[in-house]
């Protein structure tokens, strides 16, 4: 656990949510997040893209990953709670803007995208997510190329089931 301040205890720095057809290369992920500020923190693909340091929210994807101390702002604003309604990625940018909060905007576009093709310049070397991967054929090419499908030569999954 991350101490905050004045004794308080901060169980995470960050919260992310990604959607389920989203393949999230977690150590580059943890790459950027080692440089990223801790406190009032909003991270992701932002649009406009070109808007890297106040995007107004971020694309859904794997939009969000945001600060803790964001997300239990959240989870007790009553601004929040009454204006629910929405598409998420866009409502999440809405709150935070309304709310003045996200001072620290994140914006990693070009390094999450859509899944294009299986042609390896379809992606790039510092990925961190790729979205879209809709079929089981997309997950395959999206895992191979970035060696995700390796598998340990000891391993019992290797291994001849018994007879």
């Amino acid at each position: 656990m991350m101490l905050a301040g004045d004794g308080d205890v901060r169980p995470y720095d960050y919260v992310m949510k990604a959607d389920d057809d989203t393949y999230i290369r977690l150590d580059a992920l943890a790459e950027t997040l080692r440089r990223a500020p801790r406190e009032d923190m909003y991270y992701g693909v932002g649009l406009p893209f070109m808007d890297s340091q106040s995007p107004p929210f971020m694309l859904g994807m794997g939009y969000l990953v945001l600060s803790w101390d964001l997300v239990q702002w959240i989870a007790t604003s009553d601004m929040v709670r009454s204006q629910v309604k929405g598409v998420e990625d866009v409502t999440t940018g809405n709150w935070l803007n309304k709310g003045n909060k996200a001072k620290n905007r994140v914006n990693i576009y070009p390094r999450m995208y859509d899944y294009k093709s299986a042609q390896p310049k379809d992606f790039l070397n510092d990925t961190i997510g790729v979205h879209q991967l809709k079929e089981g054929i997309s997950w395959a090419h999206t895992l191979e190329h970035f060696n995700a499908i390796h598998f340990d030569p000891s391993s019992r999954a290797q291994q001849p089931l018994p007879s």
